[in-house]
């Protein structure tokens, strides 16, 4: 048998340290190239809302206002600015969703923000927009999601807390 010397031993130790530090490397860029989707998916979903937002206009309340108390009278402006609000809150799921699909988002933060959108279309208007937004595509994982959360929504639910706040006095 072959003895091996010190020299050819550090040599081989040497190349195994080199081996190990490609691969720690090649881990490494494949960590940054994950951290880099990531980032890219969530900022074209920040840029999505931000473009939602734009499109509310300057004063969106007015708008939600009349779908919570005169839902009947809602005008075409009204309906394209609580279009893009109701939009908004499915804009926000999906970012979740995606985020989570990325492991960077916890389970119980998407099911607050698909719980939360029981009160986002809390009023007649909103339960019109996602009877319509639903039809699209009833089978897509979030649509399902979402269904499931507005099962059993109080579509009455922003006048009841709305006129909890005002004064008993106060008439409609």
């Amino acid at each position: 048998m072959k003895k091996i010397g010190l020299g050819q031993m550090f040599s081989l130790l040497a190349n195994i340290g080199v081996l190990a530090g490609l691969l720690l490397v090649a881990i490494q860029i494949s960590q940054n190239s994950e951290i880099a989707r990531a980032q890219l998916e969530n900022d074209y979903y920040l840029a999505d809302m931000q473009l939602e937002i734009a499109m509310m206009g300057d004063d969106p309340l007015d708008s939600w206002i009349k779908a919570v108390y005169s839902p009947n009278e809602i005008t075409r402006h009204d309906a394209a600015v609580l279009d893009r609000y109701f939009n908004f809150g499915l804009v926000q799921v999906r970012r979740l969703r995606q985020m989570q699909q990325l492991g960077l988002a916890e389970d119980e933060v998407l099911e607050q923000q698909v719980s939360y959108l029981e009160w986002h279309l809390g009023n007649e208007v909103g339960r019109r927009w996602w009877t319509h937004y639903r039809a699209d595509d009833p089978d897509d994982e979030i649509v399902q999601l979402v269904d499931r959360a507005l099962s059993s929504a109080d579509y009455s639910q922003n006048r009841q807390f709305l006129d909890a706040l005002l004064p008993s006095a106060e008439p409609d």
